[in-house]
């Protein structure tokens, strides 16, 4: 028998069962893949290049939501963090205008531009986040500032950057404030982990085996239910038992090992309506060094990417260059295979003009289409408040994920709610 059987290793399930398992509980996690990781999976793609599913930037580096987890763990994360960062912009590079001195220098803005951005974060930092859930960006941006240059700046660079957002319709203007406070409090951008995120999948693994398991290729056949409470999971037939599971899997996906009927309506469509973040990401192995950016961004088609190779040597062969780019983008393109293509065609074409050395030094290239990047994007409708909490209905189940209500963005989130399951979990023991 286990203290805990945890369902799901990307890293909110690895994290909530490497702190259960610190804590004494004997932990069983299960994961229905070849390798752990989930969204977070990090392996070796090509000879030489260690390749992330994406873009993984840790938000405020080393003082974010994955570094306290480690904290919490009583370890820490090597983290190293961009020393340059690039806006290709209607055919011109600048820096990235994301610090106080990148913006009051950079050419997108007037004085005029300047002054009222300025005055627009002064109120923003000491405002109210919960105030703002249910407020749409685009509406706060289109109140709150007269410029349209300000307006663009809020909506197509920086809350897209942070929150990952497509439709400023529809984001959250609290979760954005949230988000950038946070920054502004930690004095910290973004930053990467040496040996990418297969560094944190790893030492979680290990920190687990000291005190259980962790099964690959283990797809769960249900959660085991009794009189109404959980008393276990199958796998293949084989019944496992523990008086309290973990469903580590995006909240969508919960009816696939759980049985809808055992929850109240309402709680169910919520769960299985929310809607994640979609995009296209493109990894590239290169044969030289074609940007001194290690991080940038365009604006037309809009993309991020990054040079991780020039921020830690290990993930590439020596003398070449790792390069990835993201783009996120509405659902109705995602789920248009064709459209999709041609997004990704009219990326490269991009990458040709921002960097004339690109197309010739190419040696591979992962066009991924992603139905799912972050589990929950940030809408009115899913904004903190609104998602769900750990404890479920369901006597002896939680739920760690980027789409519980944990703070924060995409992983941020999934760090910071198996910080909470795991806390509720010990709590109730």
């Amino acid at each position: 028998m286990w203290d805990v059987i945890i369902v799901g290793a990307g890293v909110a399930g690895l994290s909530t069962g490497a702190i259960l398992a610190r804590e004494g509980l004997r932990t069983l996690v299960v994961e229905r893949a070849f390798m752990v990781g989930g969204r977070g999976k990090c392996f070796e793609y090509k000879k030489g290049y260690l390749v992330d599913y994406g873009i993984h930037a840790l938000r405020m580096a080393d003082e974010g939501a994955a570094a306290s987890v480690f904290r919490k763990l009583g370890e820490s994360l090597e983290v190293v963090e961009p020393e340059e960062s690039g806006l290709y912009h209607q055919g011109e590079w600048s820096e990235l205008p994301l610090s106080v001195n990148a913006i009051t220098s950079s050419p997108l803005f007037s004085k005029e531009d300047l002054d009222e951005l300025m005055k627009g974060l002064t109120e923003l930092l000491g405002a109210k986040p919960e105030e703002y859930w249910d407020v749409p960006l685009k509406d706060w941006a289109e109140g709150a500032f007269k410029s349209e240059n300000v307006r663009w700046f809020i909506q197509e660079l920086l809350a897209k950057l942070l929150l990952i957002a497509v439709d400023m319709s529809e984001t959250s203007t609290g979760e954005f404030f949230d988000l950038v406070q946070a920054f502004v409090k930690s004095g910290k951008g973004a930053g990467y982990v040496v040996g990418g995120w297969k560094t944190i999948t790893d030492r979680l693994t290990e920190i687990i085996e000291e005190n259980g398991e962790v099964r690959t290729k283990a797809k769960v056949d249900g959660v085991l239910v009794k009189e109404g409470r959980v008393k276990g999971v199958s796998i293949r037939g084989e019944k496992l038992v523990a008086d309290t599971v973990v469903a580590a899997i995006p909240v969508q996906h919960l009816f696939s090992v759980v049985d809808r009927n055992l929850f109240p309506d309402d709680y169910a469509e919520k769960l299985s309506s929310m809607k994640p973040t979609m995009g296209v990401s493109i990894d590239y192995g290169l044969s030289g060094r074609i940007s001194e950016y290690d991080t940038f961004m365009c604006s037309d088609p809009w993309m991020t990417g990054a040079a991780t190779s020039n921020m830690d040597p290990s993930v590439a062969p020596r003398g070449e260059q790792l390069l990835t780019v993201f783009s996120v983008l509405p659902s109705d393109v995602v789920l248009d295979k064709e459209r999709a293509k041609a997004e990704i065609s009219r990326i490269e074409e991009k990458l040709g003009e921002m960097f004339p050395k690109f197309k010739g030094s190419v040696r591979w290239r992962r066009p991924l289409i992603l139905r799912m990047v972050d589990g929950a994007a940030l809408t009115v409708t899913q904004s903190q408040d609104k998602r769900p909490s750990p404890e479920t209905p369901l006597k002896g189940l939680y739920l760690a994920s980027d789409t519980c209500n944990g703070r924060g963005a995409g992983g941020d989130i999934a760090y910071n709610s198996a910080m909470k399951c795991a806390e509720v979990i010990l709590k109730s023991r």
